[in-house]
């Protein structure tokens, strides 16, 4: 078999293994986030991030669940009178068209989280939203216009292709645009703070936009495999390089597993330097606040960074412990 013919029946096969691997492992890292943000929960949740995990968690679930049930049906039930090969590469059947409605879902609900760290990063300002919010809204308008094509009396599999495109292309674009913005913003702050104050450069604030930029960079990496194995694909499925399935079912695993994971870093002060429990004043880089003040008085965040110095504070939607150390 060469690289340029891979059986649609085997693309499925690999990319149900994939995603149930990703499945499993973010299975566990969504249970070990919620349970340290139930330990924090007299300090305040964040609504939006909780529930945005919470529904990524179970878009991703359903994904997997419809995804396992379509291996059944092409393998086992329908083996001996539609075959793998013919039914896998009718994509036009309900169950199928579920899983990528779902898929689209999820999709555009992790680039729109992505889009909420922006906003709050620029200092809630929503004009700096409009731009990445009008995207994520093409990327959903084109993804449901292109699965909603198989809806039609006579459906055109060339426009469709055209949607997908266009939602693929949103969709990294909007991705690699929002990680700079909010790369760019941290930077600007902290090189404004060390040439104003005299500070020097802090590890954490390093810390802080690599994390944003390497999650960022997983993300759109593997949104440009798929975008080049989509522009290989064949038009029917049954001929050609079909490789594109064994990233596009794993795509809603990973998009929830990267905020989740995000969160449990934060939480669990995997982003903190060696003296961060010296007892210096405490400066937080916040990726989304809750609305309202826990009872301490501090401004408490789900999403936070935790960045030490000793006698400054940066201007960038900060919280500071009333006592003068780290934010419970």
């Amino acid at each position: 078999m060469s690289l340029s013919a891979f059986p649609i029946d085997e693309s499925y096969l690999v990319a149900g293994w994939l995603e149930s691997f990703f499945w499993g492992f973010y299975t566990l890292m969504f249970s070990m986030t919620m349970y340290g943000i139930w330990r924090r929960r007299r300090h305040g949740v964040n609504l939006f991030t909780t529930g945005s995990i919470i529904l990524l968690y179970a878009l991703a679930t359903t994904h997997m669940a419809l995804a396992l049930v379509r291996l059944i049906q092409g393998f086992v039930l329908y083996r001996d009178t539609i075959g793998p090969i013919l039914y896998f590469a009718n994509i036009s059947v309900r169950l199928n068209m579920a899983k990528d409605y779902i898929y689209i879902t999820n999709i555009a609900l992790g680039d729109l989280v992505v889009v909420w760290r922006l906003y709050v990063v620029w200092g809630r300002n929503l004009w700096i939203s409009v731009l990445p919010i009008s995207m994520v809204v093409g990327e959903f308008v084109a993804g449901y216009g292109s699965i909603s094509q198989w809806l039609l009396p006579n459906p055109v599999p060339e426009t469709m292709v055209r949607w997908g495109t266009a939602m693929f292309a949103i969709s990294l674009s909007t991705n690699v645009l929002v990680t700079a913005m909010i790369a760019s913003r941290i930077w600007y702050i902290t090189a404004r703070s060390r040439g104003t104050l005299g500070v020097s450069s802090n590890n954490c604030h390093k810390r802080v936009i690599l994390l944003i930029i390497e999650s960022g960079a997983l993300i759109s990496a593997a949104k440009i495999i798929e975008f080049v194995l989509f522009k290989l694909a064949p038009l029917d499925g049954l001929n050609g390089l079909n490789a594109l399935y064994i990233v596009y079912d794993a795509m809603p695993q990973i998009t929830g597993l990267v905020p989740t994971v995000i969160v449990y870093s934060v939480n669990h002060g995997f982003t903190e330097t060696a003296d961060f429990y010296s007892g210096a004043i405490t400066n937080t880089v916040v990726l989304g606040t809750r609305s309202g003040v826990s009872a301490s008085g501090t401004d408490s965040s789900l999403v936070t960074f935790p960045c030490p110095h000793p006698r400054h504070d940066l201007d960038l939607d900060v919280e500071k412990s009333p006592l003068g150390g780290p934010s419970p």
